[in-house]
């Protein structure tokens, strides 16, 4: 088994656990990871296209989620957009 195959399987497994525990968990699951300045603007849902995103809009959406005590318990998917940031967050409280 190549690596990537079984990252990918133990992944999957890993957040099989966490699902089914009584934890209040959030999955994050960003597209193809690029350098370079943030826009500010993403697309956040539970099912998003996978394109690329800079790690500045992942770690300013991280921050977001992170201050957010309604949002929990659901995978999220990140990828670049025209939504700023605080609004796509609020937009995925449950």
């Amino acid at each position: 088994m190549r690596y990537t195959e079984y990252y990918f399987t133990v992944k999957k497994e890993a957040d099989i656990a966490l699902s089914r525990s009584e934890l209040n968990w959030l999955i994050l699951r960003p597209a193809l990871l690029l350098d370079g300045e943030g826009t500010g603007t993403v697309s956040l849902g539970p099912a998003e296209f996978h394109g690329e995103i800079t790690r500045d809009d992942v770690a300013a959406t991280l921050a977001e989620l992170l201050h957010e005590p309604r949002i929990g318990r659901q995978i999220l998917e990140l990828d670049t957009g025209t939504t700023p940031i605080d609004k796509a967050v609020c937009a995925n409280v449950r």
